[in-house]
């Protein structure tokens, strides 16, 4: 949802007549207005300043005029391979008057690179070429994007294009929260680990049992990340010191997410790997409401009636005080009161 309260949404279908970015009316789930750009699947939608951006198969990049829908400019974005399951899965990052585009296949047919653009007008500014694929999405700070790669390194790249620090981890990483001069990211190392954004150091580890698929959260001098251990934790962000723990039912898959005073974590559904593991299923499919200390106040189980008419749960998300769950047709809009009255 963006600042003026306009709900926006994306599709992967590869259809031609489906959106690559659609507004929705925020209560009722009404399409106010959609975009197309041709027959292929959607990278998720980067939004900013009252804009939105994505990217599709079809070799295009678009920015979008959230309140009207009207397109701001639309250029063409090759080399891009229609068949790779994983080249758009990353939502283009703004940065200022900048955007950049993460390219990034999960096979070895096309460059993996980061295309830095102005957002005024989609004018390239330049390429980056990467020496391996994205594990995971880059997180951004005010100079830059912080990018984990599936060989186990971590590059910085700053605004104008320069490397300024890489770092050898050693193993597969997770999606990069960038906060406060530091950076968090799970390792398949079975660690959540602390960077220095400034320098690529590590600042501590926190041990876990397993990988992190999902980007950890940062709030309130506190990281939260869920792991594919079926455990939510939450680390001190300047001791690195485990502050508690909850066991889950199954694998982290989204989240958590910040609703409120509390957190909103999905675990199970279909989750793609990035690397040779592929789609892993996961069941079954539940949403948790946790205090920030940890309490557990609420449990939502996800299979079955009513979700089953939409197809499985596929994502969460957060907007204000309300969550959004995209199914394989539909989107769910959970009503307040679930997350809050409990």
């Amino acid at each position: 949802m963006t600042a003026t309260g306009h709900l926006l949404a994306g599709w992967h279908g590869p259809f031609r007549d489906q959106p690559i970015v659609a507004g929705l009316d925020r209560t009722t789930g009404e399409t106010t207005w959609t975009v197309t750009v041709g027959k292929g699947k959607n990278s998720p939608i980067g939004v900013d300043g009252g804009q939105a951006y994505a990217i599709s198969k079809a070799e295009t990049m678009i920015a979008v005029d959230a309140a009207a829908g009207d397109t701001i400019w639309q250029r063409p974005l090759a080399p891009i391979d229609d068949a790779d399951p994983g080249v758009v899965e990353f939502a283009p990052i703004p940065l200022g008057d900048r955007l950049v585009v993460p390219i990034s296949g999960t096979e070895d047919d096309i460059p993996d690179r980061l295309v830095v653009v102005d957002r005024a007008d989609g004018e390239t500014r330049f390429i980056h070429p990467l020496p391996a694929s994205l594990s995971g999405a880059p997180g951004a700070t005010a100079n830059g994007v912080i990018a984990p790669l599936v060989d186990g390194r971590v590059l910085f790249l700053d605004r104008t294009g320069a490397v300024e620090w890489t770092r050898e981890i050693g193993a597969a990483l997770s999606a990069v929260s960038a906060v406060d001069g530091a950076a968090y990211l799970g390792a398949a190392t079975e660690e959540l680990l602390a960077m220095d954004a400034t320098t690529g150091s590590v600042l501590w580890r926190g041990q876990l049992s397993n990988t992190v698929f999902t980007r950890p959260l940062v709030a309130d001098d506190r990281v939260y990340v869920g792991g594919a251990d079926y455990t939510l934790r939450a680390f001190d962000t300047v001791s690195g010191q485990q502050l508690w723990r909850d066991d889950l039912g199954n694998a982290v898959t989204h989240g958590p997410l910040p609703v409120g005073d509390r957190l909103v974590t999905l675990v199970g559904g279909n989750h793609r790997i990035r690397g040779s593991s592929g789609t892993i299923p996961f069941d079954p499919t539940v949403l948790y409401v946790h205090e920030q200390d940890g309490t557990r106040v609420r449990t939502v189980p996800l299979d079955g009636r009513p979700f089953e008419d939409g197809g499985g749960v596929e994502w969460a998300q957060a907007a204000g005080e309300t969550v959004y769950l995209g199914q394989t047709f539909g989107l769910t809009r959970l009503a307040p009161e679930a997350i809050t009255d409990a």
